[in-house]
């Protein structure tokens, strides 16, 4: 039977068995992804599900419709329960229904990231065992030179068998635990691992992004997040789906065209990382958006000066900061509007179906307050990187999650992000943040944004290098005398250079390993 989430009021958190050890669990809740998609179609199979850059909308029953038939079309090709589906395509609706259909044909779908070259394709196609390859007309070229030589056009593949409607019981359900897709992790910090995507994890990451932030069936959410990205399924289609609500489908990287859509389609709730909503600043429509309610940023720190700069010119928007990774399947944390409020650099507390540690470099659990590596269990903890179980090994012991990121976790439970444990820089056997070393640089007047990391010194190990965009006029020995001011003479910066732009990945976050290798030619 499916898990009605309207049965009773309210959702209880019990203690339920996960990654073998205790984890705080929604009681009630759809058991799969599959199931979240059954309940949208049984509820509301008439309301529009998603919106495709083009316009083109389409209903729960129809998309529904959409995944049966590209279930179908993949079961056809007789590859075995578990085998890998690569798909390369822009954020479109055939995108959207390959994540379903692999889901709903037992199969599992590596989405790869379009920015990406042929060799980091090979790599992933490689690495995943990629049986089968499928591209919008735009990527098969790509796809080909990686490697996948019968690599197949997506559209036509998706609509390859007989048209049938959604026919999904609970007699067909997969296990909780089963992989669906695979999320490649970012890199900025070394090669990506693939992050397993699991139905149990979706399925409360998704329960807790829509009751934070209380989404309805008025809702419209817009998905700028690719669907290759782990926050664009569990921040805005799984949630939109619990409620009701709709999905516009974005695929621009212009600021200007987004914020035109949030205009044009009435969107109540947006995600994006910092760096976006700078640019969306710039963009003179970007103010009097009545139907947005709610806007998020995550993925990087949530500056000071932007959140002024939004509360400004969206004074009715509810701000959020979201804590997550691809392994815990989007959020860890997310600080409420309030929270942003009283809480200024924290990112909120732990998730209903979260908890939290610090721990010291022995692994012993540290005072409150003492900064340490940020352990996370609980129901949103992934089951592991795929073909890799040393790394698995190496970060998930007793159901806990090391996060790889330094923090400060305070008496009422307010976790602060200080860095990541590889970009935090050890000076002489003193420990900079470089988050908190950012954060000062974009407070300096003349400074849009900035970016640190550390490099080799010969006399004290590492030094602070500073890559500084400049919004006036600014020199190397203004930067160093603003940070050795306002900080400490330790974290100013040896190296700054100023540059026209930070380097990005694709979803917008600052590539530090861009910039270490730059350091390093």
């Amino acid at each position: 039977m499916i898990h009605d989430l309207d049965d009773r009021p309210g959702d209880p958190v019990v203690i339920e068995p996960w990654l073998g050890a205790p984890a705080r669990s929604y009681a009630r809740r759809p058991a799969t992804v599959l199931d979240v998609l059954e309940r949208a179609v049984r509820r509301w199979p008439e309301q529009t599900c998603f919106v495709d850059g083009a316009g083109t909308a389409v209903t729960y029953a129809q998309f529904a419709a959409g995944v049966e038939t590209a279930a179908a079309a993949l079961r056809a090709r007789g590859l075995p329960a578990g085998s890998s589906v690569a798909v390369a395509s822009g954020n479109t609706l055939d995108l959207a229904t390959a994540v379903f259909a692999c889901a709903r044909a037992d199969l599992v779908m590596v989405g790869l990231n379009t920015r990406l070259a042929a060799p980091q394709w090979g790599y992933m196609l490689e690495h995943s065992r990629v049986a089968l390859a499928l591209g919008s007309a735009t990527h098969l070229a790509g796809l080909r030179a990686a490697g996948a030589a019968d690599a197949l056009p997506l559209v036509e593949f998706l609509r390859s068998a007989v048209p049938r409607p959604w026919a999904y019981s609970a007699a067909e359900r997969p296990e909780q635990h089963a992989t669906y897709a695979v999320v490649y992790t970012s890199g900025t910090t070394g090669r990506p691992k693939a992050s397993q995507v699991v139905h149990r994890a979706s399925v409360h990451s998704a329960m807790s992004y829509q009751r934070i932030l209380q989404l309805g069936r008025d809702d419209v959410t817009a998905v700028l997040f690719p669907l290759y990205y782990i926050s664009a399924l569990h921040a805005h289609v799984l949630p939109a789906m619990l409620a009701g609500g709709s999905c516009v489908l974005v695929d621009t990287a212009s600021p200007r065209d987004y914020v035109g859509l949030l205009h044009e389609h009435a969107v109540s709730w947006a995600y994006a990382v910092p760096s976006w909503w700078r640019l969306c600043l710039r963009v003179p429509g970007f103010a009097g958006l009545p139907a947005l309610t709610r806007l998020a940023a995550g993925g990087a720190p949530f500056p000071a000066d932007l959140v002024a700069g939004l509360r400004e010119r969206l004074p009715h928007v509810r701000l959020h900061d979201v804590y997550g990774l691809s392994e815990t399947h989007s959020p860890g944390c997310i600080a409420t509007d309030e929270d942003v409020r009283t809480h200024p650099g924290s990112v909120g507390r732990t998730l209903d179906c979260m908890e939290a540690q610090v721990r010291g470099d022995d692994g012993a659990v540290l005072a409150t307050g003492d900064p340490g590596q940020l352990w996370l269990r609980g129901s949103l903890v992934t089951t592991g990187y795929a073909f890799d179980e040393a790394a698995t090994a190496a970060v998930i012991v007793d159901g806990w999650f090391d996060t790889g990121d330094i923090a400060r976790l305070s008496a009422d439970g307010y976790v602060t992000i200080l860095d990541r444990s590889k970009d935090m820089i050890n000076r002489g056997g003193t420990k900079i943040f470089s988050a908190e070393v950012e954060e000062l640089l974009r407070r300096h007047p003349s400074v849009e944004d900035a970016a640190v990391v550390g490099v080799p010194d010969t006399l004290a190990g590492e030094a602070v290098a500073a890559f500084v965009v400049a919004s006036g006029p600014l020199s190397a020995a203004e930067v160093r005398g603003w940070v050795r001011e306002q900080m400490a003479d330790h974290a100013a910066p040896k190296l700054v250079e100023l540059v026209e732009s930070l380097p990005r990945n694709a979803v917008g976050k600052t590539d530090k390993q861009t910039l270490r290798d730059r350091l390093a030619r």
